[in-house]
């Protein structure tokens, strides 16, 4: 009986100083916004609770936090955080001051994504071919693209839309809408002619703006581009400029610079 009372006091000991101390647990994030979110967390201890907060920040150096509400307590909290980047990855963490002897369990790293940009809008944008001709909407839209004007004009300068939002960067999908409001459009998704007679956008009306061999590259004034449709199929201008535009060609001409291909174009904004 001794024995049995000996052994059963041994194991409420063990187990209870098991559980002794404080334990901080990190839960998934929730209202994640393009540029906020709530960090969730949950703590419990036996010692008293102090120093409770969220760690943030693109790293696992974090470099940001936030304090824990309502402070404290036993149970669930959170913390508020805003001024974040849109379409960008966050590491978070709740932790709170450890308590010596007793045992001080930290929360683990978890992640959230804020949700992504929001299209960005360019606006006076011109594409000049290698013969310093400008592609230009015809009626201001309504009709046919063709690359025939040797100067910039209102009917030459476009909005360009970038889907993925920020920056505009090699591989971005893009829209180009003329100032009244029409968008081009890669007819049948690329493999005939390029016009400029949409009033909505969609897939035919998308395409990938490229610097070529530079995918992710920062696309800057006056930096030479291509355009592909959603096909596969390049903006091409006739002749190097001075005639008429289209998307029919799969790969771009001449040579690793392409000084002379009909399907590079000199990019103003």
């Amino acid at each position: 009986m001794t024995i049995s009372k000996f052994m059963l006091c041994a194991l409420f000991s063990s187990t209870f100083l098991a559980h002794a101390g404080t334990q901080y647990l990190t839960q998934p994030a929730s209202n994640i916004t393009q540029t906020s979110a709530q960090l969730n967390g949950y703590s419990s201890s036996t010692i008293g609770l102090s120093g409770e907060v969220f760690d943030y920040g693109q790293t696992t150096s974090y470099g940001s936090g936030a304090l824990a509400i309502p402070p404290g307590v036993n149970g669930p909290v959170s913390a508020q955080i805003s001024n974040l980047n849109c379409g960008t990855q966050y590491h978070f963490r709740f932790r709170g001051d450890p308590k010596p002897p007793r045992t001080t369990i930290q929360g683990e790293d978890l992640t959230f994504t804020t949700l992504p940009c929001g299209p960005t809008s360019y606006s006076n944008v011109s594409f000049e071919t290698g013969r310093q001709y400008y592609f230009v909407a015809e009626g201001n839209g309504g009709s046919t693209v063709n690359a025939n004007r040797l100067a910039i004009g209102p009917w030459e300068q476009f909005n360009l839309i970038d889907i993925n939002g920020g920056d505009l960067n090699s591989g971005d999908q893009v829209h180009i809408q003329t100032t009244s409001g029409y968008y081009f459009v890669a007819e049948q998704g690329g493999g005939a002619e390029l016009n400029a007679n949409r009033t909505a956008a969609s897939i035919w009306e998308t395409f990938t703006i490229e610097i070529p061999n530079n995918p992710g590259a920062l696309i800057q004034n006056g930096d030479k581009v291509a355009l592909k449709s959603v096909n596969g199929y390049y903006v091409q201008a006739a002749g190097n400029g001075g005639s008429g535009a289209n998307v029919y060609p799969t790969v771009i001409g001449c040579n690793a610079t392409y000084p002379c291909s009909w399907e590079m174009f000199k990019i103003h904004f």
